[in-house]
């Protein structure tokens, strides 16, 4: 249920979805192709013993000691990251300082073994192969002297790049289709949510703020609108009223002791009413209800339900700590598919109210068809 939901909410706003989409891919490709490209190449030495090891069993002793004394080939990458071999290749090669500056540097040794790795990164493809090599050569010459007994030999030479490996135009085209798309629907979301107090806005005025159910212009409209269409469809449709306090005894009391009562007298009806049926407050405390779907015999026994439920529940007003038992009266009216307007349709109501209260206290007073037509003839002459 939720996923349809979402999805026609997706499908309202795709005039925020689809733009934000196209703009945030566009933007993508434009700073993925404009980008200046970075390429990287590497050269690989060795770390070995030299020709002072003159015989097989010293220079396997040689190299056990390189293995186990790691610090040596440590030391050559970090000869390698000093500003002065950067500096002596640079030189070298004849760079100014903007192009010594588009270069980078790194040196890092194969795990497992004694090859030392220096990866250059640049703009250039061929500066970056030619920087390399020339980083590798100073180390070599530079580290002649410190450990007499090893050699700094290359492996393999650095070469020149193919691909950039910056931008990954592929990586970013994807990632940016993902990103607009995902912020497209977010934004989409946030729209809908950002409506939502917008359109409750319009409904500030339906409610009646000291009871808490449907006002009485709220209710008329809507009395209206279901009169039509009971009419289109032939199906029934009947209005009733209730005096939840015929008595008075709420009437009598403070503003403060009447609305809380009248709350929770309305919750009380409520419960027992269908979700589509609509209830609202008219006056004091006179409750309207439009039963859609509903004949008039059988809204006759709804309201007595909700007449017996009433009486026989105690309302206990928190402000005093005493309890109220209301007795109320209610008036019935079933609409006849005819020419009644709703205020003629509120009147007959009003009328089978006053014949409740008439006859006795818990009266439900169905107002038959001909009373009904009776009314209509009698409003129509006048």
């Amino acid at each position: 249920m939720e996923i349809r939901i979402y999805w026609r909410i997706l499908l309202r706003k795709w005039w925020v979805v689809i733009p934000t989409f196209l703009v945030t891919l566009t933007t993508t490709i434009v700073l993925t192709f404009t980008q200046t490209p970075v390429y990287q190449t590497a050269a690989t030495f060795i770390v070995t013993p030299n020709s002072s090891f003159d015989d097989v069993r010293s220079f396997v002793s040689g190299l056990d000691i390189l293995s186990r004394r790691t610090e040596i080939a440590t030391t050559y990458v970090e000869v390698v990251d000093s500003r002065q071999i950067r500096q002596a290749a640079a030189a070298e090669l004849g760079l100014s300082s903007n192009q010594r500056r588009g270069l980078s540097v790194s040196a890092k040794l194969i795990p497992g073994t004694n090859v030392m790795e220096i990866a250059v990164e640049g703009n250039d493809p061929v500066l970056v192969r030619d920087f390399a090599n020339a980083v590798g050569a100073q180390t070599i010459v530079f580290v002649q002297d410190l450990y007499e007994a090893y050699d700094l030999k290359p492996l393999d030479p650095a070469a020149l790049p193919s691909y950039p490996i910056k931008p990954n135009k592929t990586l970013n085209l994807a990632l940016g289709a993902a990103f607009g798309l995902a912020l497209g629907v977010g934004l989409a979301f946030l729209s809908e949510y950002l409506q939502a107090p917008l359109k409750d806005a319009g409904n500030l005025g339906i409610l009646d703020n000291e009871v808490g159910v449907y006002t009485q212009r709220y209710f008329m409209q809507r009395l209206r609108e279901e009169m039509g269409r009971a009419k289109r469809s032939n199906h029934p449709l009947s209005l009733a009223l209730m005096d939840v306090d015929h008595l008075g005894v709420i009437d009598s009391s403070l503003p403060q002791i009447r609305s809380e009562a009248l709350r929770k007298v309305a919750v009380l009806l409520r419960q027992h009413l269908h979700e589509e049926d609509i209830m609202a407050r008219l006056s004091g405390s006179v409750f309207a209800f439009l039963l859609l779907d509903t004949p008039g015999e059988e809204a006759r026994e709804i309201l007595e339900r909700l007449q017996t439920r009433m009486a026989w529940t105690p309302f206990e007003i928190e402000r005093t700590g005493t309890k109220l038992n209301l007795v109320g009266a209610a008036g019935v009216v079933a609409y006849q598919h005819n020419g009644t307007s709703h205020n003629e349709l509120l009147a007959q109501a009003t009328r089978a109210l006053q014949e409740a209260k008439v006859a006795n206290l818990g009266k439900v007073y169905l107002q038959s068809e001909e009373e009904s037509w009776s009314m209509d003839m009698r409003s129509g002459t006048e």
